[in-house]
């Protein structure tokens, strides 16, 4: 089937009831064509410049143009879902029928008693990113170098938080829970290799919080909000420190070598189980730490998102 077919199908149905589904429709649209949202946002200028408007006021970001794909979305803009199927091969006529469309979704939802309460777009902006091998390479790799940095920096700030799972919250949310698993295997091995055990153990956690933000993003909507999000991240910071504490304990003799070393040898003086110290102060470390990672990776998800969709190779490629 055609582009040219593909598109007045799309544009000429009564199809879409929702936002949501003009949004669905949409992507689908720009995916049949194989054109990035930049060269959306280009061909909008030239059009709009060509009709008159001067150069100052008629260009349109990139951005700007995607945010129109976004799901979760109250309202739209109209006329610009008219430029970028326009932009996208849509004949006049059928581009109408979107106008109408997009009009019509608005005023249902307005009319709907639950218009006030729906939630945010998920937190990528978009489904999860398409699996192309090269997007996949860079969202591992920028994981376990962020994670690394966080690693780095953390002995700069006291030694008390972790700040190592950065990327692997990002890789959760655009990827899902068997990719970020695989930003901390990576780095599992990488310690393994340096003969280092102990972080080796500790890197499970990394797999194991891979895995909780994954699924909670992907099967439970726990990302549409940030709320939702930071929640969940609590749940990691729960799992993380019943991996860490007996690691700790077993393999570290109790003493985490961290900045809380002298809360836990002060409780343990104070006639405190070192297991109750320990896991009392890494709960309470690790929920801090955990909802700070989650909440920079639910706004940088969104922008890491949309830079890598801007690749050349982004629109088209080969799904794994």
């Amino acid at each position: 089937m055609g582009d040219g077919m593909f598109a007045g199908r799309l544009g000429s149905g009564d199809t879409a009831a929702t936002l949501d589904a003009l949004a669905l429709e949409l992507r689908a649209l720009r995916e049949s064509n194989g054109v990035s949202y930049r060269e959306i946002a280009a061909r909008i200028t030239r059009r709009r410049e060509q009709d008159g408007t001067p150069p100052a006021t008629a260009r349109v970001a990139h951005s700007t143009v995607s945010d129109v794909f976004r799901l979760g979305r109250a309202r739209i803009n109209a006329d610009l879902v008219v430029e970028i199927v326009l932009a996208l091969g849509v004949d006049e006529e059928d581009a109408r029928g979107w106008r109408e469309r997009c009009i019509r979704a608005m005023s249902t939802l307005r009319q709907s008693p639950d218009a006030a309460g729906i939630d945010p777009a998920p937190v990528s902006g978009t489904r999860p990113l398409r699996s192309s091998a090269g997007t996949i390479t860079l969202v591992l790799a920028g994981a376990v170098l962020l994670n690394a940095t966080g690693e780095f920096l953390n002995p700069l700030i006291g030694n008390v938080l972790f700040l190592d799972m950065i990327g692997t919250a990002i890789a959760a949310i655009l990827l899902g829970p068997w990719w970020a698993a695989l930003a901390g295997v990576i780095f599992l091995i990488v310690e393994l290799l340096k003969g280092d055990v102990g972080h080796a153990l500790f890197a499970v956690t990394m797999v194991t919080s891979g895995l909780i933000w994954g699924y909670g993003v992907q099967r439970f909507e726990l990302g549409r909000t940030l709320p939702r999000f930071l929640g969940l991240s609590a749940v990691v910071a729960v799992a993380t420190t019943l991996i860490a504490v007996p690691v700790t304990v077993f393999y570290f003799g109790g003493t985490a070598g961290r900045g809380i070393d002298g809360f836990i040898a002060w409780a343990t003086t104070a006639g405190a189980d070192v297991w109750a110290a320990l896991g009392a102060s890494n709960l309470t470390i690790s929920l801090v730490d955990k909802i700070l990672t989650g909440a920079v990776a639910f706004f940088a998800a969104p922008y890491v998102s949309r830079v890598l969709d801007e690749r050349p190779d982004a629109v088209g490629s080969r799904n794994l």
